[in-house]
């Protein structure tokens, strides 16, 4: 049966992914709508039409459908389509030639170092678009809705349930559609490697449509795409994605576990000059696993 569907050709199989897709998103989808916990009678999308969460039984209803979300956008398109693209598709996603196991040493101190930097991206990109755009624009207006509704999302007595649904469920998605399925097609795909990598890093910047943090989440991208390619495990980047968002959700809950200026520290206010050794850091560092990424014969 196997040999039989992949001796059809690419198109067919993609097709055939494609649909396979939307039939087992939907059912999914389904499935867990018509479970869903409830609030006065609200599901989670419900929650989140009705105004800001203010009870943890709110935020468990909303953080659930977000989830399932995430597992109907990323998961599910991933693996469907590389089975369906690749014989064995699971290789694509750890092969690795050699042990690199220091990097889960140097990847958290890593995140850690890059806040500056991400603030100072983070600034410079929202202070760009506001030149243009202005502030009384719908778009900042949206953006700032959805900020605080993601911050009131965050509770410290739901800690390990945000944790994994802000955390670690969005990272395993995310990196499996983007590095896992389309970072791998690219790099079979096209004859310019690196330019590949870029070009996914910018799309999984896009596809968050957030146009005041394109660059930090860029960035990210770029860290991300190289790990997986120097790696050729997508364990490194779900690793190093879990950390970034975790840091994220730990910060907001439990912010006296941090300094106070957390979230303007390497800002142009806040010591600049440590936000631009920051982002010098990390250009560094994703530039050494450029230059030492070799690819297959496959993708030459």
């Amino acid at each position: 049966m196997l040999d039989f569907f992949f001796k059809k050709n690419i198109a067919f199989r993609i097709v055939t992914g494609f649909i396979t897709t939307l039939f087992l998103s939907f059912l999914f989808f389904t499935i867990c709508y018509s479970i869903a916990p409830t609030y006065n009678g609200l599901n989670g999308l419900q929650c989140i039409a009705k105004g800001i969460p203010t009870t943890n039984e709110e935020r468990w209803c909303i953080l659930y459908m977000l989830s399932v979300e995430t597992i109907c956008i990323f998961l599910i398109p991933a693996l469907v389509l590389l089975a369906c693209v690749y014989r064995k598709p699971f290789q694509l996603l750890h092969q690795q030639s050699q042990k690199k196991t220091f990097l889960l040493l140097v990847i958290p101190l890593l995140i850690i170092a890059n806040i500056p930097s991400i603030n100072l991206q983070s600034e410079i990109n929202t202070q760009s678009i506001l030149a243009i755009i202005g502030e009384d624009s719908p778009l900042w207006h949206s953006y700032k809705q959805t900020e605080f509704l993601t911050t009131a999302l965050l509770s410290p007595d739901m800690i390990w349930i945000d944790i994994f649904a802000i955390s670690i469920l969005p990272a395993i998605c995310e990196e499996l559609f983007f590095r896992g399925f389309l970072q791998v097609v690219a790099l079979k795909t096209f004859k310019h490697k690196h330019l590949s990598i870029i070009t996914i890093a910018f799309v999984f910047s896009i596809l968050h449509g957030d146009i005041f943090n394109c660059i930090p989440r860029f960035a990210l991208g770029l860290l991300l795409g190289y790990l997986f390619a120097y790696t050729r495990s997508i364990i490194y980047p779900i690793f190093a994605h879990t950390l970034h968002n975790m840091l994220v959700v730990v910060s907001t809950t439990n912010s006296n576990m941090f300094p106070e200026n957390i979230e303007t520290i390497g800002t142009t206010t806040d010591l600049p000059l440590l936000g631009i050794a920051s982002t010098l850091i990390l250009a560094g560092f994703i530039i050494v696993l450029a230059k030492n990424t070799t690819f297959n014969k496959d993708e030459n």
